[in-house]
């Protein structure tokens, strides 16, 4: 997906002002547009595979922090999230076979809920 030049250094600036929660929903919100480029462009393998290698790693992550036992975060949604990341590897299993319109778009839906202001 071609960027215009100026918007690598906005992007990186930007990028480096947030932490936190506010960063996690910029990461999301990155994976649900590389999903959707991917899926509104079939034919274009290079986007699918960069969408999915992000979102693969953003959701790696995600595991990871909610598996370490020092995560602050309740049971529940601790087990939430773990389901969440399971689903998305399991997602991303799914498409190396091909564009799933219907896989990629649960993705990008569950990226976006996420990301939105009502979330945790």
């Amino acid at each position: 997906m071609a960027t215009a030049p100026g918007y690598s250094a906005y992007a990186n600036t930007h990028r480096s002002s947030l932490s936190g929660n506010a960063l996690e929903k910029e990461a999301l919100l990155k994976a649900a547009r590389l999903l959707d480029y991917a899926r509104n462009n079939p034919g274009d393998k290079a986007a699918l595979g960069e969408a999915l290698h992000f979102n693969f790693d953003l959701w790696t992550i995600f595991q990871a922090e909610v598996t370490n036992p020092d995560n602050l975060l309740t049971d529940v949604l601790r087990q939430q999230l773990l389901s969440l990341s399971l689903f998305m590897d399991h997602s991303a299993a799914k498409l190396l076979n091909g564009i799933d319109t219907h896989t990629l778009q649960a993705m990008i839906d569950v990226n976006r809920t996420l990301a939105s202001p009502a979330s945790p």
